[in-house]
């Protein structure tokens, strides 16, 4: 009963595929490769396809969507370097909801770097019981290592890819915004330095499933979205410090959005911080965000070019296979090898 049950998900999940793809040139979606506004004469040094809360659930219809999603990233024409998840990969992290996101992970992403972030709801085993991060956090590590390829003892780690640096923070307990304590911004600092002195003013991607307080429309983090306990000041701080710093989140579910079409009021995709600091925030690629001013398919992220004097953040429906119109360039000092 329950392999038909999963069958007619299965089925409606394609159907819903189907539509998507047949109206994708509706929503300012386009087919192939690198869009021809990103093609240029200088040399790409690295490419990132970047995810946020996917929220895939034990049953079939988050891998309905992950599947395709992972093919999708996994097109030669795109020649993806490494993936980010940011958090949010399961709706419950128990082992039901890790399987199913593991195996579609690793049957159908073919690029070999990944990078897999702690986010509030790996966190949650269930909605109907109390929270234990520590249960969360052995499901975490276990499936997250396993898809990675590490050996992580932490939530919070450091992975370099064609010599970039990826520092990855992550919670502490179970609230849904970010406990972060003062051992792990020391070990950031630490990070950082090291970054910094290894990469000769390559761009340090700093990476967190919340986004900092007084970014991205959050506000003093009253409605829970981003870091608990003023420490969120203590971060911005920290990375204020070191120059081409990229902070990347999700969590929120907002849309992408260029800053022309602000809802909720004041929100926009790709914002400068500080003196130092570009803070991206990711739309929610398993929920879609039809209310909160964005695409209202699921399916949304962003191909991030990396090139010697600045990024490219190009929006991408990896579902439907297309592009959407979302094109942000942030240039800084940089060299490539």
């Amino acid at each position: 009963m329950l392999a038909q049950f999963e069958s007619i998900l299965y089925r409606i999940g394609a159907f819903i595929l189907a539509l998507i793809s047949t109206f994708s040139s509706l929503l300012g979606m386009r087919g192939g490769g690198i869009p021809k506004e990103a093609a240029t004469e200088d040399t790409l040094c690295m490419t990132i396809a970047a995810i946020s809360d996917t929220h895939v659930g034990k049953d079939a219809i988050g891998a309905a969507f992950l599947t395709p999603g992972m093919r999708d990233i996994s097109d030669p024409s795109l020649d993806v370097d490494a993936v980010l998840f940011l958090g949010d990969n399961t709706d419950n992290g128990n082992v039901d909801n890790w399987e199913v996101f593991t195996k579609s992970v690793t049957a159908n992403c073919k690029v070999k770097n990944k990078i897999i972030l702690l986010g509030n709801h790996d966190t949650w085993i269930s909605y109907d019981t109390p929270h234990v991060y520590e249960e969360g956090l052995k499901n975490y590590l276990h499936y997250s290592n396993l898809i990675m390829g590490t050996n992580n003892t932490l939530p919070y780690f450091t992975r370099v890819f064609n010599g970039y640096w990826f520092i990855c923070l992550a919670q502490e307990d179970t609230s849904v915004s970010a406990t972060v304590s003062d051992t792990q911004l020391n070990w950031l600092e630490e990070q950082l330095r090291l970054a910094a002195a290894d990469g000769n003013g390559k761009p340090i991607f700093v990476l967190l499933h919340q986004p900092m307080n007084y970014t991205h429309a959050v506000g003093d983090n009253l409605n829970n979205n981003g870091i608990n306990d003023g420490q969120s000041e203590k971060l911005q701080a920290i990375l204020d410090r070191y120059e081409n710093v990229f902070y990347f989140s999700g969590h929120q579910h907002y849309g992408l959005n260029d800053g022309t079409d602000q809802i909720p009021a004041g929100f926009s995709t790709v914002e400068q911080v500080g003196k130092n600091i570009t803070s991206v925030n990711f739309p929610a690629f398993g929920r879609g965000s039809y209310f909160d001013g964005g695409d209202p398919l699921i399916g949304d992220g962003l191909i991030i070019n990396v090139y010697a004097d600045r990024i490219e953040f190009l929006g991408r429906n990896f579902v439907a296979g297309g592009w959407l119109d979302f094109n942000q360039t942030v240039y800084f000092k940089g060299i490539c090898e």
